[in-house]
């Protein structure tokens, strides 16, 4: 059997399609034409023998073997990157002060920091996990140079790195009595999510109290199940034994969450572009982002 040799800028062009959401955004990204895109994508199907996407009126969608290739290219587009950043770039040294949203803890936080350690062995990394908010006044203050944690409207000059949809959730408390007073799992203020709760439910004109404030959101996940409260969390910290709420159960449409990567390098020893690029790519390569995604649009 002839072996056949894939194109790294062709699976990378593949990529930036889906992560983008279409070839028009991908060809901006890449700084190319969207036929140049276009033609690249045609030369990656001709050399695997397989449609990768389903174009139709609306939107091109990847096809089965599409979703196939993603992942090995995610894993391919890594392992490139990471030897080439070994090879080429001079070796980092010096303390970064990382600071991670909370709830990308528990199903994203241990493969990022595996990754940075493999590919900056000499970097001191100081680890900070905490809300948003406090992140943001952190960096601001100068005691964090890099903050992975959620953009709001005074704070969009991150690099936005994915959205996510927040839900109600609920657990053997079921659904509360429409006429009843919502008892609420939250987070201390500020937060995003207690605040998207608040808003959603007073704009409905329904009642509501905080039952149960705790400080993280694996707290607000186990006050779900214990039955005690109703939720906000995003989709991906959802546990199997939550039941999503929504307008057929008397609950207000939530906002979507956007993450982003900041930082402040005024004082900062090393160049930390690369460090955050780095960093950005980690988040959306996890196994659980990139199976969310999958639909794209020109």
């Amino acid at each position: 059997m002839r072996r056949v040799n894939l194109d790294i800028d062709l699976l990378r062009c593949f990529a930036t399609v889906v992560e983008t959401g279409g070839f028009t955004a991908a060809a901006k990204t890449l700084l190319r034409t969207q036929s140049a895109v276009s033609v690249q994508i045609k030369r990656l199907e001709a050399t695997i023998g397989h449609k990768l996407f389903e174009r139709s009126k609306r939107s091109p969608l990847l096809t089965e073997q599409g979703e196939m290739l993603l992942g090995y290219a995610h894993r391919m587009l890594k392992l490139n990157d990471e030897t080439v950043l070994r090879l080429t770039q001079t070796e980092m040294e010096g303390t970064l002060r990382l600071g991670v949203v909370e709830y990308l803890a528990p199903h994203r936080l241990p493969e990022i920091i595996s990754r940075l350690k493999r590919a900056y062995p000499r970097l001191d990394l100081r680890l900070r996990i905490d809300l948003s908010s406090k992140l943001h006044a952190e960096l601001e203050q100068g005691k964090l140079d890099v903050i992975i944690a959620a953009r709001t409207d005074n704070k969009d000059h991150g690099q936005e790195l994915f959205r996510e949809q927040l839900c109600w959730a609920t657990g053997p408390l079921g659904i509360p009595n429409a006429q009843d007073p919502v008892p609420l799992a939250v987070l201390p203020h500020p937060c995003f999510y207690r605040q998207a709760a608040i808003n959603s439910l007073d704009q409905q004109g329904r009642p509501w109290y905080c039952a149960v404030t705790t400080m993280n959101i694996s707290g607000v996940q186990k006050v779900i199940e214990a039955g005690l409260a109703v939720g906000v969390l995003s989709k991906s910290s959802l546990l199997p034994s939550m039941t999503v709420l929504g307008p057929q159960d008397g609950f207000p449409s939530l906002p979507m969450i956007s993450l982003g990567v900041f930082s402040n390098n005024y004082d900062s020893k090393f160049a930390i572009e690369p460090v955050m690029k780095f960093i950005a790519d980690c988040v959306v390569d996890t196994p659980h982002f990139v199976a969310q995604r999958g639909a794209v649009t020109v």
